[in-house]
């Protein structure tokens, strides 16, 4: 069978650039017999080119951004109420960083590094790297659906984050590294930053850390975090493990089973509205857990199992209640 689409006239068909068998009328495809509406696209920024199409590691792309450009535009093809088809995005890890990724749409996919354990240094991890200009993943508007898996996202500099966005909804980051290089001194704004609504997201097993020099928090929130469970991460950072600065509702947030250590707070929330539960934590910190005054987490029944040590005294047992 012939792959030259253009020449194919009549009849039931393989579309080598769909990858989906079907009917074909005067050389254009009318029906599409594909199993999954999603499309997988490849990225290798040693062998891939912009002007690839990215549908295969032969014809991969060679930056992050092209391959979103390419997955959003594929997503518009259908129908206003059926562009919630789940695109995938693999990232081979290579010995070059990833250029840093801004964009404003972005939405319903998968990212998926390819390589080495991304919480550490050496070759072979996927990393996307804002270096010493720019966030090294940034979303400028609301997004939502997407999920992080076995990707480093690496920055220095005093005006950056590692990974920053506005508002981000039902989203998961699994087996990724949010780091800050401590070899330049440069601590960032923070490993992950939300201004807006981070709700109903997932981030699970995450490392936050630069041998304690690169953030200056590991988290920052600036709105709610309902729905948002934080789990099994380890969070380093000079003055904040994971702060929420603002009066955001939170309704069933969970901080649950992480390792924190940082100089000022472990976990510092500002907002009066919080119901979130924090549980089973160890947190070193000179304030372990700081709610304000009025927040529902202050009760026992919200703050449970953490082993905490304030300023290099650690008490007997378990901290059941907030502390500082």
């Amino acid at each position: 069978m012939g792959t030259n689409v253009k020449a194919i006239k009549r009849g039931f068909h393989y579309n080598p650039v769909a990858r989906s068998l079907g009917i074909f009328v005067d050389g254009v495809q009318k029906v599409d017999l594909t199993d999954i509406a999603g499309r997988v696209y490849y990225v290798n920024n040693i062998t891939g080119a912009s002007t690839n199409d990215g549908l295969s590691w032969g014809t991969a792309f060679d930056q992050v951004d092209n391959a979103i450009t390419a997955s959003e535009a594929y997503r518009a093809t259908f129908s206003a109420n059926n562009r919630y088809v789940r695109n995938t995005i693999y990232i081979q890890g290579t010995g070059t960083d990833y250029e840093a990724v801004a964009t404003a749409t972005c939405n319903y996919t998968d990212f998926i590094g390819i390589g080495a354990n991304p919480q550490g240094d050496g070759v072979g991890i996927a990393v996307i790297s804002g270096a010493n200009a720019a966030d090294a993943f940034s979303l400028t508007a609301t997004c939502r659906g997407l999920s992080f898996y076995n990707i480093q996202f690496d920055a220095s500099g005093t005006s950056y984050c590692a990974f920053d966005c506005t508002a981000l909804l039902r989203s998961r980051f699994e087996e990724c590294a949010f780091m800050g290089d401590a070899h330049k001194n440069e601590s960032l704004i923070a490993g992950l930053r939300a201004t807006a609504a981070f709700d109903g997201n997932t981030i699970y097993r995450c490392m936050f850390a630069s041998n304690w020099a690169g953030l200056t928090s590991g988290l920052s929130f600036g709105d709610s975090l309902s729905d948002t469970r934080i789990e099994e991460c380890i969070i380093e950072a000079t003055t904040n493990g994971i702060i929420i600065s603002t009066d955001g509702l939170t309704v069933g947030g969970l901080v649950k089973d992480n390792v924190i250590h940082s100089g000022t707070y472990g976990i510092k929330s500002s907002s009066a509205q919080s119901i979130l539960w924090i549980v089973g934590n160890y947190i070193s910190s000179a304030d372990a857990i700081n709610i304000v005054a009025g927040s529902t987490t202050t009760g026992e029944h919200m703050c449970l199992g953490n082993y905490i040590n304030n300023a290099g005294t650690i008490p007997a047992g378990l901290i059941e209640t907030a502390a500082g």
